[in-house]
Parts: C-alpha cells; structure tokens; sequence
C-alpha cells in the first residue's frame, strides 16, 4: 500500500511538476517515430521534432527524431539548412513546441525547395581525405541558399564508421552558425561560411 501510495505520488509530481515532458525517439531509414515521454531538465522549455535526409551519390538516409530541446540550441526552432553540390546534399529540418507532449504526432517532411535562385558556389567532395578538397567546377545554389561553405573533417551516418570528408559547396544562410546535426556526426575541423558569386 505505502509503495502504491509512493508511485502515484511520484507519477503526480512528474505530471504537475514544472518540468517540459516530451516525446523522445530516434529512427535510421525511417520517416516517422514514435517513442516515451520523458522529463525534461528544468532548464528546458521546448520540446522538438525533425528530420534529417544525407544524400551521398545515388545513396539516400532519412533519419527522424524527437526530444528535448537543448536551450543552448533554441535558435534552431523552425529552421531548416540544406548544402548542396553536385555529388552531396544535406538538409535538417526542425518545428519546436513549448507544452507537455506537443511534439506528438507525425514529423512533417516538407519539400525541398530545388529552384535555381542566381547564386553559384565552388564545388568538390571527397570522403577520402579531411584535407580541403581543390574546386572541381561550380554548383548552382537553389532554394535559399545564397552562402557558400567549405568544411572538411570526419563524418558518419548511422550504422557506418566515421571516415574522412572534405567538401564545398552551397548552403543556407545560417548554416556554418545553427548547424545543429542529430543523425549524422559530423567532427569538423574546418567549417567556413562564405557570401555565395552572383550567376
């Protein structure tokens, strides 16, 4: 009885408490997840959910997720980055949320915007070595792209091992600042931002 009596205050305080619950998951390959709803630390006042896609040749991995939002990460909240070049794209989207469990639900997957806009950026891409890669042509930047990034480092996509990257390419405006990368680990010893050439 005292332990029954225990459990169902512990469950009260959780529901009544002050803490953020969200759902939390994680799913490789998936498009959507579902998973338990946990506390958040008291200093956490979002909840999150999104989805990640790395495209690498003709290889596509989608990955989505949902979680407690890091506040140190807040300006994250309603983003989405994407780089592109003619070999690699990666793109992450996030919606946050600021009440018990509302980040429930179906992780919206929106339409990656592949319009020319008139920007171009220097191209390459090597998963050989984490030395900068020398351009090999130009890439047309789309969407809302209008930066230019080189980065190099080391980089793995779930269930493979970390190998060397270097890489330019066209990215979104805030990339090199928010990038905030949940699936894919991405070590990188050079990430620059660059305003992206007029066509």
């Amino acid at each position: 009885m005292r332990a029954t009596l225990a459990t169902v205050v512990m469950l009260q305080a959780l529901i009544t408490g002050d803490c953020l619950l969200c759902e939390t998951c994680f799913a490789a390959g998936a498009t959507q997840c579902s998973g338990t709803f946990e506390q958040c630390s008291p200093d956490v006042t979002h909840c999150f959910k999104g989805v990640e896609n790395t495209t690498a040749g003709g290889d596509v991995t989608v990955n989505v997720f949902k979680d407690c939002l890091d506040p140190s990460y807040q300006a994250v909240c309603g983003s989405a980055f994407h780089l592109k070049n003619s070999v690699v794209s990666y793109w992450i989207s996030t919606t946050c949320c600021d009440s018990d469990f509302c980040n429930r639900g179906d992780v919206e997957v929106p339409a990656v915007d592949e319009t020319p806009n008139g920007y171009k950026c220097d191209e390459c891409y090597t998963d050989q070595s984490s030395d900068s890669c020398t351009p090999t042509g130009e890439v047309e930047c789309t969407g809302k792209q209008n930066t230019c990034t080189s980065s190099s480092g080391n980089a793995t996509i779930p269930g493979e091992f970390l190998k060397p990257y270097s890489l330019k390419a066209c990215v979104t405006q805030d990339y090199c600042e928010l990038l905030l990368s949940m699936a894919t680990q991405i070590d990188s010893d050079e990430l620059l931002c660059i305003p992206a050439k007029k066509l």
